[in-house]
Order: structure tokens, then C-alpha cells, then sequence
């Protein structure tokens, strides 16, 4: 298995380096458990957001030194964003994104985004539809003739600073916007849904790096990390694919069960998808 996966994830590699490779993604620990970011600061958290979203419309409208309800005592460092996926402005509290627990195969900011969605749909579903219940954690805010932002919960005013610039930001936002050029490519190639293109590259991104700092040799621990990542992107485990290219009935329920998770027809998997990706011919 080590010299398949290695061959597997070269064969990832130069995929996604002919379609300008790269991508977002975080580091730190490769054993599935749980986690939290207790450093993310907001842009990440935003960026985050959108790569989670699939868009890149998104962005931090106000600073945590310059939110009126950040100066109220007892209050924590809050900031503002335009929340493209719902078409509204939100105020979110730093150290509740940084305290937010999620469970995957190493510490990365898009987990955290992916968890403050699965909570927030939790929020709606339960009747919350302008955050969380009291406005402690992140709220729904409308903007006002005075050029504050006023929470839907809470009723805190937040300050317009229209005036502000943040260069780190603004170079993040470069960066991402790259990001999602490459996923379009890669969706485009491959004929997959943009969601897997964005995990693709991601997941390049992570295999780079790992055999950048191991000499080009992939450590145990890593290969069962981005075994289970690969099990995550296509929804089934590298040797159910090798044993589907033994049994015709296998193999039927396997590529149809991996064409819905990535958003392509059976006939693209079997053809061009995983003998290019992954070098896997059934």
C-alpha cells in the first residue's frame, strides 16, 4: 500500500500542478481527532468561510480595535462581515471562532469554518435565523442611516470604518481569489463538481508539503492521514477501489456511490477521473 499511495498522490500532484497546483489549507497534526485554532484570526476565519462556500465574495467589513461593542466592558473582540452565502452582514466574536471544537485528520482553518456552518445550521433549523439565540457568539446586523451596524439580537451598535485597510487582508484576498481560479480549472479538467476541485487542490497543497519535509518520502503517519482524506473526498477507501476492478457488481456500486460525492458522471470516474488522479484503472 505505501508504494501505491505515494505513486497516487505524485500522480495528485502533477495533476493539480498543470492546472497551476496550490491551494489553501492548514497544518499541524495528522491523527483524526479533536480540535480547535485557538490563533485563527479573522481573515483566515473569512477566507475559510468562502473555500467552505465556494465563493469569494465574502470580507471582513469591520476590525476587532474598531467594533463599538468590543469596547463595552465584558464584551469580547468582535468583527463584521458581508456573509455572501445568506446576502447579509454578520457580527461574529473572535474568541468564539477560536474556541469552536471540530473533529478531522489535522488542525486547519477550513474545519473551523466548516463547524461554524454545520452550528449555524443547526441555529436555523432550531428557529434561530439571526444567529445564536442571545447574540453572544454571532448575530445577523443591519446597517443604519448613521453608518453603524446594529445587531438583530443584541442590539449592539457596531462602528462603520469605511476608511479602514488591511494589506495582509487584501493579499489574502489575492490569494484566494488564485485559489478558486485553479479549482475552476481543476472542475473544468475533470468534469467534478467545484467542491472536489477545491479539495483537490487542498489536498495537493497538504502532499506537497508533507513530502517537501520528509525528502519525498511519505512517514506512516501521513499516509494514514491522507488515506482517510482521500476516503473523505471520494467517499469510499482506496482498497474498496482496488477491489472494485475485481468484481463487475463491486465495481458498479462503487463508481456510482463515488460519481454522486463528486459531482460527475460513472463513465468520467472510471475513464479519466481515477486513472489520472489517483492511477487507478478498474
Amino acid at each position: 500500500m505505501k508504494a501505491f499511495l505515494k505513486l497516487s498522490m505524485l500522480a495528485m500532484l502533477a495533476v493539480l500542478a498543470s492546472c497551476g497546483g496550490g491551494g489553501g489549507g492548514g497544518g499541524g497534526h495528522s491523527t483524526y481527532g479533536t480540535y480547535y485554532s485557538p490563533n485563527i484570526i479573522a481573515s483566515e476565519f473569512v477566507n475559510s468561510l468562502n473555500s467552505v462556500d465556494g465563493t469569494y465574495s465574502s470580507h471582513v467589513e469591520l476590525y476587532t480595535n474598531e467594533t463599538l461593542r468590543s469596547q463595552v466592558p465584558g464584551q469580547e473582540d468582535w468583527f463584521v462581515i458581508w456573509d455572501a452565502k445568506y446576502s447579509e452582514y454578520k457580527a461574529v466574536s473572535l474568541q468564539y471562532i477560536r474556541s469552536i471544537v471540530y473533529y478531522d485528520y489535522y488542525a486547519n482553518n477550513r474545519a473551523v469554518a466548516s463547524e461554524f456552518r454545520s452550528i449555524e445550521r443547526g441555529d436555523i433549523l432550531s428557529g434561530n435565523l439571526n444567529g445564536d439565540y442571545y447574540g453572544n457568539d454571532y448575530e445577523v446586523v443591519d446597517r443604519l442611516s448613521s453608518g453603524y451596524f446594529e445587531g438583530r439580537n443584541s442590539g449592539y451598535l457596531y462602528e462603520d470604518e469605511a476608511t479602514s485597510t488591511d494589506v495582509s487582508l487584501l493579499a489574502k484576498e489575492q490569494e484566494q481569489k488564485k485559489f478558486f481560479d485553479k479549482a475552476a480549472k481543476v472542475s473544468l479538467v475533470y468534469n467534478v463538481s467545484i467542491e472536489t476541485s477545491m479539495s483537490m487542490i487542498t489536498l495537493g497543497s497538504k502532499i506537497e508539503k508533507m513530502l517537501t519535509r520528509a525528502n519525498g518520502e511519505l512517514t506512516q503517519e501521513d499516509q494514514a492521514a491522507l488515506l482517510g482524506d482521500i476516503k473523505t473526498l471520494t467517499g469510499v477507501s482506496l482498497e474498496e477501489l482496488q477491489k472494485a476492478g475485481e468484481n463487475s457488481a463491486a465495481k458498479e456500486e462503487v463508481l456510482a456511490k463515488v460519481a454522486a460525492k463528486i459531482g460527475t458522471s460513472a463513465q468520467n470516474l472510471e475513464q479519466k477521473f481515477l486513472p489520472e488522479v489517483f492511477g487507478i484503472t478498474l
